[in-house]
């Protein structure tokens, strides 16, 4: 009696011996099942609900935004910005500009603001080449990486009468924002100048990844920004770089480009550079004006005073600390005549293209304007506070100040410029 009871003991070991063997080899699978289960419901969460967060720190997602706020610049450096997101629905109407008048300027706000409603509206986009051409010249213009579909098939444009033209020289036609787009609108040309912020400011975001300045207008920014940083005590040729006689730099430091070259470097990171050189080193606040002259003084007989061009920039001075005042212009030697005796003033060099002038006033913080359509848009890119004399529009353009300037536009009283008249009867 006593061995069988022995006997079952021991069977009743061995059982719980076996037991506990297979529940340690069950468990020994189990771990490693858990977590790789574990790592992959991460990854695809991450996935679902982050799908702009690269999972590889190699890719480049940085958010696209201008600001007047320092820290958004230092924080925002990257060159090869994508507009992250999910393709735009099949589109269900069709804009397009095939001619565009006046300069730079005028052909941005054309651009911008057949973006702005084909993006609104899911619309397919047609520009003629050409301008696409000259806008490409200065800026990068990767429409291909937004949620707006561009086509190159002008058959859809070439001897069609199926469409709905409309002139704007700055008006903004509120029923061009109305959703669902007005079935008249289905085909509809953009003619004119559309020079109103309201048909694309909602996409700023946007309009300043198409305008990043390309290389072209980027490479000879380079060595002024290194002569504002490092100068030297001795003057400087006028067909160089335009500024007083004495000590031409800000900081007396190198200009730091890091891996870049200067035929590299992104204009992001030379607005970081002016914007804060380092933490031992004085803040500068950087101010751009522009000054139009030119036909303007001819054709709209306008001309920005000297005297409201030192009241707008003792503003900046009252308003900011360390400030610097970066001054591009259609007439340089002016410019000097009557600002190049002040030692915060700086002038750009007298070689530059317009998009390379475009792309020096946009490094600024802040913008002071006289006139043009030109000012106008160095001050949108470059962000942050704008003055602007109030000789323009003038009246006869029938431009609705309203419709013309964004709300952060300020125009201090000005008596002293030359104001548009109306012709004398003879």
């Amino acid at each position: 009696m006593a061995d069988n009871i022995n006997s079952i003991e021991s069977y009743r070991y061995v059982l719980l011996d076996y037991s506990r063997w297979s529940q340690s080899r069950l468990m020994n699978k189990k771990v490693p099942v858990f977590l790789i289960s574990l790592i992959v419901l991460v990854i695809l969460y991450v996935i679902w609900f982050y799908p702009t967060k690269s999972l590889f720190p190699n890719v480049l997602d940085t958010k696209i935004y201008f600001s007047s706020l320092r820290q958004s610049v230092l924080e925002n450096m990257n060159p090869n910005l994508t507009m992250h997101d999910k393709a735009q629905g099949p589109p269900t109407c069709f804009l397009f500009i095939r001619s565009a008048d006046g300069a730079l300027g005028n052909r941005m706000f054309l651009f911008a603001s057949a973006y702005g409603l084909a993006r609104l509206h899911q619309c397919q986009l047609y520009v003629a080449p050409w301008i696409l051409i000259d806008l490409r010249s200065v800026f990068r213009i990767e429409i291909e990486k937004t949620k707006v579909q561009l086509t190159k098939d002008d058959r859809l444009v070439v001897n069609r009468t199926d469409y709905f033209s409309r002139y704007s020289s700055c008006v903004f036609y509120p029923d061009l924002l109305r959703v669902p787009f007005n079935k008249t609108f289905q085909r509809y040309e953009l003619n004119g100048f559309y020079q109103a912020y309201g048909y694309f400011d909602k996409y700023r975001e946007e309009i300043n990844f198409l305008f990043q300045f390309n290389q072209g207008a980027i490479v000879r920014n380079v060595p002024m920004v290194e002569q504002l940083m490092k100068g030297s005590r001795k003057k400087i040729p006028f067909e160089f770089f335009l500024v007083h006689e004495t000590e031409t730099s800000v900081w007396n430091i190198s200009l730091d480009l890091r891996n870049y070259t200067k035929d590299t470097v992104p204009h992001r990171y030379l607005k970081s550079i002016l914007a804060n050189p380092g933490p031992s080193f004085t803040p500068v606040t950087w101010i751009g004006i522009h000054i139009r002259r030119g036909d303007f003084l001819t054709f709209f007989k306008i001309d920005t005073s000297v005297e409201y061009l030192v009241w707008s920039m003792n503003y900046y001075r009252r308003k900011y600390v360390n400030c610097r005042f970066l001054i591009a212009s259609d007439d340089k030697k002016y410019v000097q005549t009557h600002l190049g005796q002040y030692t915060d003033v700086f002038i750009t060099p007298s070689g530059f293209f317009s998009g390379e002038d475009m792309a020096a006033l946009a490094l600024c913080e802040h913008t002071i304007v006289t006139a043009g359509t030109y000012g106008w848009w160095a001050a949108y890119l470059a962000g942050g506070d704008v003055v602007h004399d109030l000789n323009y529009p003038v009246p006869f353009q029938n431009c609705p100040r309203e419709h013309y300037f964004p709300p952060w536009f300020v125009f201090p009283h000005n008596t002293s410029s030359l104001m548009w008249k109306p012709a004398s009867p003879t």
